[in-house]
């Protein structure tokens, strides 16, 4: 029975995941890692040879490349080799949960796994993170199927798993990260709405190795521990780690975490529905709090469409909770915090965030004009890869003033305060469009502000001489 019904809320979760995954796909790409890798390879595309050399993993961008030349080049493209590299880890995260706690734990798994915030992040983005997870689940389910059954070739192919993880992580950004976030902060954000049973369940990994009931059962805590740790390791003693290098772990953490909840299921079912259920309780209104708050003060011209989300996913959460009597309510209590929590961020906070995203939105608008190739100069503003990429041409920074104003039919990217040059001495020019943008990767909280947004933002324009 348990099983059956982990099966029908995965499946649902799933699918709306999906749905979640695909809608975010449409957004803009941001000008950090992801708008690198999509000027370079539809520039690759389109040359046959890559314009630069960079910093990206080449099996990514490799995967990339091949992605455009089968569906052509479009951002959607960019997204099908990371959603199939989610797919993969998400299967090699149920066997690899079959093969340490049974089939329920491993479909529990998976909805773990699916529903994690970590996860609908990574699908937005793309960078290595979905490969490495990936490629770290698959050499796990080896490594713990050898230890298991003692087959050679699962030995073999874990091997074969660590070459894939070492090509994939084989090259680093030239710089260190810009925000070089703490990879246990960004764990207990991140693995949301599950985070409490992880640690529980980490805790009990421990007890088990201190206290062992059982060799077979302590050997197999050290194990699950050692695979959960081992990530974190690496994105500490690493200078140029990524914000979700951790996502590396998550496989792992979602097998500890299911067989953690499948176990109490099991031998106590009364401890869910206690303090621990009061526990999360708070902690998922504390976050809706907060849900809240970005959908209502952060954006006050269309405030009103993100709080019709927002009360929607507030008003099944507390029938949820508190009136409607269904089998495994926590967990479904989880799921349906985290499909409509990331419901309300993908179709109204990211697009308001990505708003100010000035080379992605001018590039669009440098296309639409049909700006020939060559003629995309870019003034004092640096030559951004979303621009190159929604542009579909080269941007070449020139700073020689006297020489770009005496150009004609071509296109300049430049800040908006220096528009009164160009004006005096080319008066005949078309203002194409002027976007405001805010450079920074991570979220300042002070640009959250709409009273001092202004002070954080930058003006781009895009003329046509």
């Amino acid at each position: 029975m348990l099983q059956k019904d982990l099966l029908k809320i995965t499946k649902w979760a799933f699918a709306a995941a999906v749905l979640i995954w695909m809608i975010g796909w449409l957004m803009l790409i941001p000008e950090d890692l992801s708008a690198q890798i999509a000027a370079v390879a539809a520039e690759a595309v389109k040359t046959g040879r890559l314009s630069e050399d960079t910093g990206i993993s080449a099996p990514v961008l490799w995967l990339s490349v091949e992605a455009m030349k089968l569906f052509g080049i479009n951002q959607l493209s960019l997204h099908i080799p990371g959603f199939l590299a989610v797919l993969f880890g998400l299967f090699c995260t149920y066997r690899l949960g079959r093969v340490l706690y049974g089939p329920e734990s491993a479909v529990l798994s998976v909805l773990v796994l699916t529903t994690a915030q970590a996860t609908f992040v990574v699908n937005n983005e793309l960078g290595d993170a979905a490969y490495l997870a990936a490629c770290y689940a698959f050499i796990m389910w080896q490594i713990n199927s050898y230890l298991k059954d003692k087959r050679i070739h699962n030995l073999l192919f874990s091997l074969a798993g660590v070459v894939g993880l070492t090509f994939l992580k084989s090259t680093f950004p030239y710089e260190v990260h810009q925000w070089p976030s703490d990879p246990l902060l960004t764990l207990v954000v991140t693995f949301s709405p599950w985070t409490i049973f992880l640690i529980l369940g980490l805790i009990e990994l421990v007890q088990r190795v201190i206290v062992p009931e059982h060799d077979e059962t302590s050997k197999k805590a050290l194990v699950c521990l050692l695979s959960v740790t081992m990530p974190f390791i690496f994105a500490y003693v690493n200078p140029f780690r990524t914000t979700m290098d951790v996502y590396m772990a998550y496989p792992v953490a979602a097998v500890v975490t299911g067989g953690f909840i499948i176990g109490r299921l099991k031998s106590d079912p009364e401890s869910f529905s206690g303090l621990l259920a009061y526990v999360h309780a708070v902690a998922a209104y504390a976050a809706l709090a907060l849900l809240f708050c970005l959908v209502w003060f952060t954006f006050p011209a269309d405030n009103y469409y993100g709080l019709i989300h927002f009360m929607a996913l507030l008003s099944v959460l507390t029938w949820l909770i508190f009136f409607l009597r269904v089998r495994n309510k926590l967990i479904v209590g989880c799921v349906v915090f985290a499909i409509g929590a990331n419901l309300v961020l993908t179709t109204y906070f990211y697009p308001n965030i990505y708003e100010y995203q000035a080379p992605a939105k001018l590039g669009i608008l440098a296309r639409a004009k049909g700006v020939p190739q060559n003629r995309l100069f870019s003034y004092q503003a640096g030559a951004p890869y979303s621009l190159r990429f929604y542009s579909g041409v080269q941007v070449m920074e020139v700073n020689d003033f006297g020489k770009l104003v005496g150009m004609k039919n071509c296109f300049v990217y430049t800040h908006q305060h220096l528009l009164g040059e160009f004006r005096a001495i080319r008066p005949d020019l078309e203002i194409v469009g002027s976007c405001e943008e805010y450079p920074r990767r991570i979220l300042d909280f002070r640009f959250l502000d709409p009273n001092k947004r202004a002070a954080y933002v930058t003006s781009k324009v895009l003329i046509k001489l």
